[in-house]
């Protein structure tokens, strides 16, 4: 992979790209990693080039900045960080970097490498995935479809045209817990109440323009009605990590990690179907 270098909102940003050996035009899947991870460790755990690459798909892992970015990124003291909306100044976790900005300026970038403009997929982990929910929400133009897993939709935005979504939970997750309830922070330690995940995939897809309601389907696929192709995945017996990842976290942070499911054969799976 290359690290690429670019500036965004005043700041200076980056990224580690990879592109497929296929000749350009590529589709692109842009994978945004949680709380105090970084590009790296997004790659190490989901485990997403090599069979991106062989669906013929570039893969973009983009850096959060740390909550102080004249210190290094330190998992508890100083995570790298997104801003998805779901914090407020005062925060342990607070951010007002203009991420928003940021993955613009990227997709603009892949764009100039090769990437095909109407096939950039999102996918994010945890704070991740809020965050890839709020860029589906502010820049749906930019954005073909999005994939937040073991991830809440804290924005209120409503995207400017319905964008095709898969939302992937784990139903045993202690710091997304599914039927909601407090959650016991691992930054600072202090305990702040949590929706539910059904709750939050619900408000996604009445401003995506679907249904609040879903359609039980296969297993514990959930389908919500609507113009575009909107399905919630709730994987059973998982924790705070991605599907059939290398649960980096560990069982005393993120709860229990299967490999029953494969999350990226899944997120791979829809963005392919959509092309």
């Amino acid at each position: 992979m290359t690290r690429i270098r670019l500036t965004a909102a005043g700041l200076p940003r980056s990224y580690l790209f990879a592109a497929p050996e296929a000749a350009a035009p590529w589709p692109v899947v842009v994978l945004l990693h949680g709380t105090g991870g970084t590009a790296a460790w997004c790659d190490s755990e989901v485990r997403l080039l090599e069979p991106a690459r062989a669906a013929g798909f570039a893969v973009a892992y983009p850096d959060g900045l740390p909550l102080d970015p004249a210190k290094e990124p330190k998992f508890l003291t100083n995570p790298a960080r997104w801003n998805d909306g779901g914090t407020k100044p005062g925060d342990r976790l607070h951010t007002d970097t203009d991420d928003v900005a940021f993955l613009a300026a990227l997709v603009e970038d892949l764009v100039q490498r090769g990437c095909e403009p109407k096939r950039v997929c999102v996918a994010g982990f945890s704070n991740g995935a809020g965050m890839a929910f709020r860029f589906a929400a502010e820049r749906s133009d930019l954005v073909a479809a999005v994939a937040p897993v073991a991830g809440y939709c804290w924005t209120d935005a409503k995207p400017a045209r319905p964008v095709p979504t898969l939302m992937v939970c784990g139903d045993a997750d202690p710091l997304i817990p599914w039927v909601g309830g407090r959650v016991r922070s691992p930054w600072g330690g202090l305990t702040a109440p949590r929706p539910g995940v059904p709750a939050t995939w619900a408000k996604w897809s009445v401003a995506n323009g679907c249904s609040a309601s879903p359609m039980l389907a296969e297993g514990f696929i959930n389908i919500y009605p609507g113009p575009v192709p909107m399905f919630g995945l709730r994987v059973k017996g998982q924790g705070h990590h991605w599907p059939g990842g290398a649960g980096q976290l560990g069982a005393k942070l993120g709860g229990p990690a299967h490999a029953a499911t494969d999350g990226t054969r899944q997120v791979l799976g829809f963005f392919a179907k959509l092309g």
